[in-house]
C-alpha cells in the first residue's frame, strides 16, 4: 500500500515508519522538518504529500497550537482527500477532560467521523518517553515542582506503534477500543522512581494546581485502567532507557 505518515519524525512517527517498511508498504514521511515536507497549519505541501496515497496516517500536532493545527490542520487534511483511509492517533479521554488541547484532539476526531472517508481512531496514554520528557524538566531544578495528586497511565511507544501497525495492514475501521498502559501511577511516584534512575536528589514539592482540567488530572480523567493492555512498566522503561548511564 501507499502510505503517507504525517508527523512521521515524531515520537511515534519513528517507530511506526520502519514497521510499516518492512511488510512491503510504499511509506512517505511527511513533516515540517524533513520528508515530504507539510505544514498543517499554513497547508503547505499537503495536497502533494496525500494525493497518491491510499493510506494516510496522521499523527501531527502540537500542544501549543492545538486550535491551527490540530483542529483547523485537520479539517484543511480533510479538504486535501479524496477516499483515502485515515488513521488518526488520538488520547485516552479526550471526549470527557476539558484540558483545552485534549478538547482539540476530540473536535479533530469529529471532524474525521463526520467527514465521510473510511476512518480508523486509535486513542492512547501517554507514552512513557513524554512523561520522562515532562517530569525529566521538572526535576533538572535544585526544587521540583510536581502537580499533586495528578495521576499518569504510561504506555510504551513501541507497543503502540505495533497496534497502530497491525490496524493500518487490516484497516480495521471506526474508533478503536483505548490502548492504555499497565500502570496508574501518581506523578510523584513517577517523579521519583524518574530521579532515582538518573542518579538525582531533589526536594521535591507537591505543587497544588487549581481548576477544572487539574481536577480531571487528579480523577485520572485521562486514564483507563480496564483496558491496561500494555505490557511495558514504568520501571522496565527507566531501568532500559538509564542502565547505561548508570
Amino acid at each position: 500500500m501507499r502510505v503517507t505518515v504525517l508527523g512521521g519524525k515524531g515520537l511515534l512517527g519513528s517507530r511506526l515508519i520502519p514497521l510499516l517498511d518492512e511488510v512491503g508498504n510504499d511509506v512517505t514521511v511527511a513533516s515540517r522538518s524533513a520528508g515530504a515536507k507539510v505544514d498543517l497549519e499554513t497547508g503547505e505541501g499537503l495536497e502533494q504529500a496525500v494525493e497518491d496515497a491510499d493510506i494516510v496516517v496522521h499523527l501531527a500536532s502540537d500542544p501549543r497550537k492545538p486550535r491551527k493545527v490540530d483542529v483547523a490542520g485537520t479539517a484543511r487534511l480533510l479538504d486535501a482527500l479524496d477516499g483515502q483511509h485515515v488513521f488518526y492517533l488520538s488520547i485516552v479521554g479526550v471526549d470527557r477532560h476539558p484540558f483545552s488541547y485534549y478538547q482539540a484532539k476530540h473536535e479533530a476526531e469529529q471532524l474525521i467521523t463526520q467527514s465521510r472517508l473510511p476512518y480508523t481512531i486509535l486513542r492512547a496514554t501517554q507514552f512513557h518517553d513524554f512523561v520522562a520528557y515532562f517530569l525529566g524538566a521538572a526535576v533538572r531544578y535544585p526544587v521540583a515542582l510536581v502537580p499533586k495528586r495528578f495521576v499518569f497511565q504510561p504506555v510504551d511507544t513501541d507497543e503502540v506503534a505495533r497496534e497502530l501497525a497491525t490496524l493500518i495492514h487490516t484497516r480495521r475501521p471506526g474508533l478503536q477500543p483505548d490502548f492504555a498502559g499497565p500502570e496508574v501511577h501518581t506523578a510523584e511516584h513517577l517523579a521519583r522512581t524518574l530521579m532515582t534512575a538518573m542518579g538525582k536528589r531533589r526536594m521535591m514539592i507537591n505543587l497544588p494546581v487549581p481548576g477544572d482540567s487539574a481536577r480531571a488530572f487528579r480523577a485520572g480523567a485521562h486514564t483507563n485502567p480496564e483496558q491496561a493492555v500494555g505490557r511495558r512498566t514504568w520501571n522496565e522503561y527507566l531501568e532500559e532507557r538509564f542502565q547505561h548511564s548508570r
